[in-house]
This record gives C-alpha cells, structure tokens and sequence, in this order.
C-alpha cells in the first residue's frame, strides 16, 4: 500500500487558479506582465502570476508576486495565506506561520488560516496543538473538507485508525466522490482485514480515476490476499498499464507471476520474473521485497 497521500498540501491550495489550464507559461506569463506593465497595482494579476510561478516551481519569482499583493492589500488574510503558503512551499516554515498568524488576526474565524497553522504545527511536532487547530476548524464548519481531511490525515500517520475511520467517512457522507478519502478508507479497511469494504472503496475511486495506478495495485492486493490471482494479475496489469515504473506494482505482479510459476511452470517463464525484479533494483536497489523473492527463486 501507498503512503497516505503525499501531497495533501494541495487540499488548502488558494482558489484562484483551479479553473486554470496552464499549457503554455510563457504566453500566459507575458500575459499577465503586459496587465501589471499597464497597472502596476493590479492585485488579481499578480495573484495568477505568482501561481503559475508556483506552479512550474519558479519560487523566487512567485514569492515576489505575493509580497507585492501584501503590499497593495494589508489588510487581506488571504493575501497572507497566499503569502505564507509559498513560504510553506520553500520550507520557510516560521515565515509561513508568521503569514498564517497575521491572517488570523485580520480575521479570527479564518478557517484557511487555521488549518494552515495546524499544518505547520504538524510539522514542527506538536501533534496535540495541531488536532486542537483543525478542530477549531471543524466546530467553525463542520462541512469543511479541508479541515476533515487534514485531521484524518494527522489520525492516520499516527496509527489512530478508528480515528482516521471515523473522519474519511464523514468527508465521504458529506462528498461521496473524494477520492482520497475514498483511497485512504480502502487502506485502512485492508489493514482491519474487511476486504469486501476494502474492493468496495478502491472499484468506486477506479469509477471515479481509472488512471489511478496506486487504485489498482491496491485492488490487486485485495485479490492477492483472498487468493483471487487471476483478478489480481488483471489489477496488477492495468496498474503497469499506466506507470511502468511503479515501484510496488511490479514487485506484486512479480510475486503473482511467481506463485502462477509453482503451480504451472509452463505458464510464465522464470526468466521474465528475475527480469522485472532486476528492473525494480535498477530503480531502487535496496528494495528488500525483492530480494526475499530472489531468494525464493534461487532455492526452488
């Protein structure tokens, strides 16, 4: 199984490019500056601006965008959320809840201030400040998603798994089709040992993404571990299907080919399993799964 979700960070990302398709920066860059030449205090320039910055990971320049929005509008939390979330983004950590703070005092019910303190709480450690701050969110909207999620989140790395249950499925009651809470209740389901909830969560993220990789390399470990190999080998194909490079999928279906090889030796050539699990080393040698398997290999 998958870490979590990586990137949750993005659960918070500020409203004003979602809609955006960036398919050619360097267009929409000059854009933009071609407004901001003409009105040099032209905040909703500067805001898409510094996020396509963001986005293609041009830090300096983005950080510039969101200082200078600061500078024309004080008195905007979101304007310092904005500012604080790039800081976050450059691991300027005090910098970023500086930002965050300062949002909170324009305005004490900001709930994106808080969650983002609660963040940045979270990295520094403090685990019991960080659940207060998101249900300080919760009790301001209870239907705040972001809040939600980032609470089961914080659950769920700390191994409180009735916790983190409780809170993917009130995100889910409210939003049926949020994937990664959806993604994360077949984790954790699969952990319990409830598979049939756990095909259950994964097949409805496949309805919903069926580009999802991490989805059908988890689908096929659900079938690998109920002893249903030719659905796992199908679940562990689409996977590869749409990242070759999947580290834990090619080491599943190496490990399905294998136990198909016991049973019918004419049914897979060995020389394609030492193949895949070579190409797994060659992206990660330390990979310990592999080498248990190789071992299997060479005493059979």
């Amino acid at each position: 199984m998958k870490e979590i979700d990586k990137d949750f960070l993005n659960n918070k990302r500020p409203k004003q490019l979602q809609d955006v398709h960036l398919k050619d920066y360097e267009l929409i860059i000059k854009h933009y500056q071609n407004i901001i030449d003409k009105d040099n205090n032209n905040s909703d320039a500067y805001v898409n601006l510094g996020f396509i910055y963001l986005d293609s990971e041009d830090y300096d320049k983005a950080i510039k965008c969101f200082q200078k929005i600061v500078e024309l509008e004080p008195n905007n939390p979101e304007a310092h959320n904005n500012l604080g979330y790039i800081h976050e983004k450059m691991d300027m950590i005090d910098s970023a809840k500086k930002c965050y703070e300062k949002a909170l005092e324009l305005n004490k019910n900001d709930i994106e201030a808080i969650i983002n303190i609660g963040h940045i709480l979270e990295l520094q450690g403090d685990y019991h400040s960080a659940v207060s701050q998101y249900k300080k969110a919760i009790k301001l909207d209870p239907k705040s998603l972001a809040a939600l999620f980032c609470l089961a989140v914080l659950y769920d790395r700390h191994d409180m798994y009735d916790e983190a249950l409780a809170e993917y499925t009130e995100i889910v009651q409210i939003n049926a089709s949020h994937t990664k809470s959806l993604y994360n209740l077949g984790r954790i389901y699969f952990q319990f040992g409830n598979y049939d909830d756990a095909l259950i969560n994964f097949k409805h993220v496949l309805e919903l993404e069926p580009e999802n990789a991490d989805a059908w390399n988890n689908l096929g470990s659900v079938f690998e571990t109920t002893n249903n190999l030719t659905e796992a080998f199908s679940a562990y194909q689409k996977s590869l299907a749409i990242n070759p490079f999947h580290e834990e999928t090619n080491v599943n279906f190496a490990n399905i080919q294998y136990l198909l090889y016991l049973s019918n030796t004419e049914s897979i050539k060995i020389e394609d399993i030492l193949r895949r699990l070579h190409f797994v080393l060659s992206l990660n040698p330390h990979n310990t799964k592999v080498q248990k398997l190789l071992d299997k290999i060479q005493i059979s």
